[in-house]
This record gives structure tokens, sequence and C-alpha cells, in this order.
């Protein structure tokens, strides 16, 4: 598995269409017992399921296009009369991927809009006149900061059953929410244009905006806990990281979520020879070379002023590889930059000092199985039957590899985050792994193939198991729907309290915070899988490594290209990555540059 490839697996742009599952309904009516004032205006909602309301598509920010392409969020527009907020505002700008929601204009490389910064709320229809505010959960979707929206999950079942207030949010992608060049820097009018971080802006900007109008939905503006799964963990994690979020919430849970942060300089021009190339492809000075012509010799002005005149999809299709048909992998980039503003420091080292981040209370997990949903349609891993079903080759061999994958990703957004919080004095923090594997064995072998795989928690956590097609994957009813209804207890006992106890209906184990000694992660299976429970399962990168070395299963070759792809160039932080282990790591030399850069031709 090159390292091409393992960022192209972390992606997991298939799984938004597993949990694409929305209120279709025709012409919806605005209900004006809903009708509420903010900042910006009056704005109107409709009945919803679940015995919600629902305001959607309500803007946070101005639109950020023109001048505003590729600078910090603008307050958003204030409008006259009433808003009816009934329909989803359009996705941001993506590549095609027919997963992220219909509300999409269509181009000829990308989908969506520049004019994105929307969000929607969602409430228990009492929310209104409760003589309580209810806790706000403020989430964040994933696809790699690439692809995904606020359409992709239903906050209604979670908002009923937990008694919270939902919140869900649209953000600028890809080369339109991470992009920094020394044009924009030089002509920018402050720290935040010149970041190159506008997508975590963008969720800073629509924290805000909760803080400012969430009490007009119900909400309690002092109780705001943010949570988000795979690129929305990664911008949970962000959240935690950067000062300019400073009490704008009080609680995080990070799904599957990420440390990774880009090296600025390696982010703006890099040497494709370098060993770590791969995860800095699509770097601005590539992607400007390409559409500004002569642009050494251009003022910063003119060079800002012509990216801002480019169309986002000849933008686009500038990172599609030549005689391509621009596939999703194409459009990769560097992504959250250590921008010194922004961020200011490594996250690792970051949480040694409380004072230096968002010290809140914080669940963070991951899925026994993240990676497998990407092996199970990669060729080296399985075969066809009948043309189109995958089988898994050598079973010993893909277990091996998911094991690598799924362990080195919970060490990484898992134990070591909690250790070092918990030892340097921060707020505390809890761990979870999700085992559920109770899926189907039929037409194929849905627990080998993918098991629990990256993305799955979201059906349970968002009430999801009994919708199609998860009721038509997922094993005996019963457990699966009592499984979810322990999460989502676990969750909102989390947003209502800032410890997830036994649940808000009292009915688990108690959810000890990280400690040194003893049961220290919280499993989430099935009751024939073993049920919820505390465990001591200890792991460290270097056993993770010394397994991989040792595996009679993977060729040198292959040893060192596990190595490069999970400690080096993955979606996770590369601080495990040491060159001269390295170097020696599978009994013979590994490559140290670029191999995939060698054999381009």
């Amino acid at each position: 598995m090159n390292s091409r490839n393992l960022v192209k697996s972390a992606l997991i742009i298939i799984l938004p269409s597993l949990f694409l599952i929305t209120a279709c309904e025709n012409a919806p009516t605005p209900v004006e017992s809903t009708k509420v004032t903010i900042e910006t205006g009056e704005v109107r909602g409709k009945e919803h399921l679940a015995d919600t309301y629902a305001w959607l598509g309500i803007p946070y920010a101005a639109p950020p296009i023109g001048d505003l392409r590729w600078r910090a969020p603008q307050p958003a527009i204030p409008w006259d009369g009433v808003l009816d907020a009934l329909e989803y505002g359009s996705l941001c700008t993506q590549p095609p991927n027919g997963l992220s929601g219909d509300v999409a204009p269509m181009a000829d490389r990308v989908m969506g809009s520049e004019d994105c910064l929307s969000l929607n709320v969602y409430a228990p229809k009492s929310a209104l006149t409760a003589d309580q505010p209810l806790p706000v959960m403020f989430w964040i979707h994933g696809g790699y900061n690439l692809t995904g929206s606020s359409q992709t999950q239903e906050g209604a079942y979670l908002a009923a059953t937990q008694n919270v207030i939902v919140v869900s949010v649209n953000y600028r992608l890809g080369l339109l929410g991470w992009f920094r060049h020394q044009s924009l820097r030089t002509t920018a009018a402050n720290l935040e244009d010149a970041s190159g971080n506008y997508g975590v802006l963008d969720l800073v900007a629509a924290l805000k905006w909760v803080q400012s109008n969430v009490s007009s939905f119900g909400g309690d503006p002092t109780r705001v806990t943010v949570f988000g799964e795979s690129a929305g963990g990664r911008n949970t994690w962000a959240l935690v990281q950067t000062p300019l979020a400073k009490d704008l919430f009080h609680g995080a849970i990070v799904q599957s979520g990420t440390l990774r942060i880009s090296d600025p300089d390696k982010s703006e021009a890099y040497d494709k020879n370098q060993l770590d190339y791969p995860a800095y492809e699509n770097n601005s000075a590539e992607v400007v070379a390409k559409l500004v012509d002569n642009a050494d010799s251009k003022s910063a002005v003119e060079v800002a002023n012509a990216l801002r005149q480019v169309s986002a999809s000849d933008l686009y299709a500038t990172t599609a590889e030549e005689g391509s048909e621009g596939d999703i992998d194409s459009f990769s980039s560097p992504k959250a930059f250590l921008d010194g503003h922004v961020f200011v420091a490594q996250p690792l080292a970051l949480f040694k000092d409380p004072s230096r981040y968002n010290s809140v209370p914080i669940i963070t997990g991951s899925n026994l199985d993240e990676l497998k949903i990407a092996m199970a349609f990669d060729d080296r891993w399985v075969d066809k039957s009948l043309g189109f079903l995958p089988e898994v080759k050598d079973p010993g061999r893909y277990a091996n590899a998911g094991r690598y994958n799924a362990e080195s990703w919970r060490v990484t957004t898992v134990d070591l985050p909690a250790e070092i919080i918990t030892k340097n004095g921060g707020a505390p923090i809890y761990n979870y792994r999700l085992d559920y594997d109770d899926l189907l064995d039929w037409p194929v072998d849905l627990p080998t193939l993918i098991g629990s795989m990256h993305g799955l928690d979201i059906a349970f956590i968002f009430g999801l198991t009994e919708e199609f097609p998860f009721s038509m994957l997922l094993g005996d009813e019963d457990e699966r729907l009592e499984l979810s209804a322990s999460m989502m207890n676990y969750w909102g006992e989390f947003a209502h309290t800032g410890k997830p106890g036994r649940g808000s209906q009292e009915k688990g184990p108690e959810w000890n915070q990280w400690q040194t000694q003893g049961e220290h992660l919280m499993l989430f299976d099935s009751t024939t899988g073993g049920g919820v429970r505390m465990v001591k399962d200890r792991l460290t990168m270097a056993k993770i490594k010394q397994r991989l070395k040792n595996d009679p299963l993977f060729t040198p070759e292959e040893k060192c290209t596990f190595y490069r792809s999970i400690f080096l160039n993955g979606y996770n932080a590369e601080f495990a990555f040491d060159r001269e282990e390295y170097r020696e790591f599978a009994g013979e030399p590994c490559p140290m540059t670029n191999p995939d850069e060698e054999n381009a031709d």
C-alpha cells in the first residue's frame, strides 16, 4: 500500500453515501410558531422528524466570493422581512461525487458553490417554550476536508432523544478552505487572512454565531459541545487547539479524528523527490504555476487578483493528473497549516500546557477496523467474485494490514493525546473504541471486508441504524438498537453535564476518564460481542512497529511502504516517523527519496 493510496484510503469518500439520510418532503411549509429573531433578522422554520423543528440553510457569514475568496469569513448580511429556512443551503465547492447532498450546483470539475456558509438547527418542539435552555451539539461533517456537507447527517433523532439542540454546519473545503501562497499573505489585511486556514476560520465564525443566536432557538450558549467524525473529528481537534476558539465551546467529541498539521513552507513549494512529498502534493506553487502565466514576474497584488478571478472549476482542474478524468484522488492538497496564529504549535507539544489550548472535557475514539472500507475496494487486497463482488485475497495479510492502520490511528488520536493531556493537568478526557462488526456475511463477507469500519459510528450516534442502507447491512435489530441508544445516551449525557457517566438513561457502565493504571478505554459492541464495557488495552507506536517489522506475511518492500504511509504520509500525525529507524526497518535499505516520483515514468 503506497503512501498516495493510504491518503486515498483516509479520504473514505465512499462513506457519505451511506449517511446521506435526510427528510424527504414536498414543498415544506413554514410554521409560524417557529419564527425567531436572530442578529441578522427574523427566521422561520418547519415541522420536522421525531417531533422536532428544523431551520435549514441559515447564513452565518457573508458569501466568501470575489475579493473575499481566501479571506477570513465576514459577518452575515442582514435581510429584510422573514427568512424561511426550509431548505439546506448549497454545499461548498468540491469535486463531483454524488454523495454530499443534492443542493449542489454543478460545473465542469466541481459541484456546489462558494456561497455556502450556512448552518442548520434541529430542536425538540418543546425547546422554544422550555423553562431552561438546552445544551447545544455542534456537528462538523467529514470528507477529508475535501467533500461532504451539513446535509449528510440528520440531526432530528439525536435532538429528540437527548433533549439537545443540534447545529450542523457547512465550511469551505479543499483548495478554497485550505490554501497558502506568498501573494495571499503579502496582500492580507490581517493574520487570519494570511493563515490559509479558512475552513477552520469558518467553523470559528459558526461557533460565534451559536454564541450570539442559539438562545433564540432554546439553546444554551454556555453548554456547547463540538463533535465530528473523520475530517470533522480533525476539525474538532483543530478547535481544541486554536486560541481563536477560546470560550466558544465547552466540550469536544472527536470521532476518528486526526492531529496532522501541515508544514506551511512545504505546503507552498516542495521538491517532488522528498520522501514526504506525497503529503504535500498539489502545493500552492504547483497550483499557481498552472493558473497564472509568468507568476514569478508578477507582483503579489497581480497574482492574488488573478487567483481570485479563476473559476472554481479551473482551480480544481489544476490538481487533476494528466489524462485523468478528475477522479476524487486527484484533488488532495495540504491542509491545516501551522501558521503561528490559527495554530501556534504542534498538538502534542501544545497539550503539555493547558493554558495554551482550549482545555475542555473531551471524548476521543476510533473504530476497530478504520481503513478496511478502503481496502475492500482496492484490487491489491481483493478479487472480484462474479466480476463485481469483493472477496479478500489473503485473509491473514488483509487482517494484519487493517490492524496496523487502525491501531496507529488509535494511538495517534486517542491514546497519546489522552496520556499527555491527563499527565499535564488538562481537563478530563474519555477514550473509546467501536468494535461492532455484526454485519451480514452474504453475498459478501462484510465482517471480514469492512468490519467496524471508519464512519460506522455515525449510524449509531445519529440513530440511523433502522434506516436504509443500515437496516440491510447490520445484524440483529434489537442489538443494534440497544447499542445505538447506549452511544446516543453517553453523547447526550456528555453534552448535558461535561462527562458521559452512565449515559443519559443511567443504564450503562460508568465511563471513567483516562487514567495511567487500570481500565482506560470504553468499548462499544453488541451484546454478543461482549457489550458496552470498560477495558484495559494499552497500545504504543513502538509495539505496532515491532509487529510490522517481524510480520512474516509482508515483503521488505511492503514493510517500507507501510512505514512511510502510516508514519509519515498518512492521514494521521507524522510524529512517529524516524528517518534512521525507517532506513533499516525492513532488514534491507528502505528508499530515502519519494519512490512514487522515481517510478513516475
